[in-house]
């Protein structure tokens, strides 16, 4: 267990989009895990935010106790179940604000989908119209309060990486139905809200840190806001080939002109930081705060299994698991008992299988699918193979080290090469280049002096990299901006 970090004394809060189980990858898990290192390691007791428009939070933060990822003291709010339980919050500051032009009922027929709450009211209609061809275009969705009165109504965005900017009226009805007045996009929505948060709150400083660019940058639009705003960021941000010079991310494009409306902004890795200052200057109050491996740091107690090397990922294009496959062939050609089990699951899956049978090697790699403990498969693999087309700072290595389980990775940006270190803790090969993968696999699987002395090392650097020293960091972060601030 790590050593006790002593934070100042402020509300604290952690502001994402949603937080879904088995959605959005290694975002959700480091979320979760941020939230309670704050509490074990800082002493303080977080509480989460989802600006996400569900009304089954509190079912999944059971599954997420369930899996580990939260305890029965986390404490998790979202906007929608509670504008739904106290609408006079947001009917309020829409009457203030007044009617400017209701949005027009659609003519002719349309088509509603009603959902129901656990309690069996309504909460949400998606209204659609349907189109000559016989399918249904979504025209917007009303939202209701807890008695299923109708409360407010978004139009649909579609089309667009930066949905959230769109700039839309929220209509807000009144318990006879009718507009008592409008919000000015997404942003005051989600302002209305937090403000609620936060003057609801102890009487005493607020930390927002931000885990979501589309949160942060609507947040961030109020210059007046009575908290401090932290803005993490947990993902590359650009597009292949991903240098520092590459095209951006489509859900990137603007995020970067916002970087002043944030009271800091943290970095998973020293090299990201590095390559968005030589591209846009330097950011105000940027620092960078890896996450930390987990607090499994400590000798295996099962024997490793020299000949079996894992991939935990998603099936999807940015993983490009049809690297590791194509590899194989070349791995078994130096090493016959090499094996590959792929825990994930996703779009590819069908694709990828179909690429194991027409190679022939079924009997040497096998997709497992998706399993909520294959994690458990790093404490007794030879390898963790990454063949990624890019990260931000993936979670599953600092997994790997911490369980002892040695890296075969490609090179790429960002995070690999900060963790990794060749010839210690696993292995990097230039991005792409399967032949150098397949090279890099044969030699640390079924190499038992090798995977034994690597596992020792990955444990050494684990130890050193936890959440004591993360919590450290981002405890002197806040202590420093509120020192700013007063």
């Amino acid at each position: 267990m790590s050593a006790r970090v002593e934070f100042p004394d402020a509300n604290y809060f952690l502001a994402t989009s949603r937080l879904v189980p088995g959605l959005d990858g290694g975002y959700t898990v480091s979320v979760l895990r941020r939230a309670l290192d704050f509490a074990t390691v800082g002493g303080v007791q977080p509480t989460l935010l989802t600006f996400d428009f569900r009304v089954d939070y509190q079912t999944l933060l059971q599954r997420f106790v369930g899996l580990g990822l939260a305890t029965p003291s986390t404490v998790l709010r979202n906007l929608l179940m509670e504008l739904r339980a106290a609408p006079s919050v947001i009917r309020d500051r829409a009457a203030a604000n007044g009617v400017q032009l209701v949005s027009a009922e659609p003519q002719g027929p349309v088509r509603l989908t009603v959902d129901l709450d656990p309690a069996g009211i309504p909460w949400r209609t998606v209204v659609s119209q349907p189109t000559p061809n016989g399918a249904a275009e979504t025209l917007y969705t009303d939202f209701s309060d807890h008695t299923g009165a109708r409360l407010f109504r978004l139009p649909y965005v579609s089309g667009r990486a930066d949905w959230h900017r769109a700039d839309i009226l929220v209509d807000v009805f009144g318990v006879d139905g009718g507009a008592v007045g409008q919000l000015r996009g997404f942003g005051e929505l989600y302002r209305v809200w937090l403000e609620h948060v936060i003057a609801t709150s102890p009487k005493r400083p607020s930390v927002v840190v931000v885990e979501a660019r589309q949160v942060g940058e609507l947040l961030g639009a109020d210059p007046e806001r009575p908290y401090l705003l932290v803005h993490t960021v947990h993902n590359a941000h650009t597009s292949a080939p991903h240098q520092w010079d590459s095209p951006m991310d489509a859900s990137w494009i603007g995020w970067f002109e916002t970087t002043a409306n944030y009271d800091a902004v943290v970095w998973l890795t020293e090299t990201q930081r590095t390559d968005a200052e030589r591209r846009f200057g330097p950011v105000s109050h940027s620092v960078v705060i890896p996450h930390p491996a987990a607090e499994t740091g400590r000798e295996p107690t099962v024997e490793r299994d020299v000949h079996l090397a894992v991939m935990v990922t998603r099936l999807v294009d940015q993983k490009r698991v049809d690297h590791a496959i194509a590899a194989w062939p070349a791995v078994l050609r130096a090493r016959p008992a090499a094996r590959l089990d792929i825990y994930g699951d996703g779009p590819l899956r069908s694709a990828l299988q179909a690429q194991i049978d027409e190679l022939g090697i079924a009997s040497a790699v096998t997709l497992r699918g998706y399993d909520p403990n294959a994690s458990e498969a790093l404490g007794r693999a030879a390898a963790l193979i990454m063949s990624s087309n890019y990260e931000g700072q993936p979670l599953v290595v600092l997994e790997a080290l911490s369980r002892g389980c040695p890296v075969v990775a490609y090179d790429v940006s960002y995070g690999l090469a900060e963790m990794v270190e060749p010839g210690v803790t696993g292995e990097l090969v230039p991005a792409g280049d399967i032949a150098a993968l397949a090279e890099a696999i044969a030699g640390v699987v079924g190499d038992t002096e090798k995977v034994d002395r690597y596992s020792a090392n990955a444990i050494r650097w684990a130890r050193a990299h936890g959440a004591e020293e993360s919590m450290q960091r981002t405890a002197g972060l806040f202590r420093a901006l509120l020192a700013s601030r007063r």
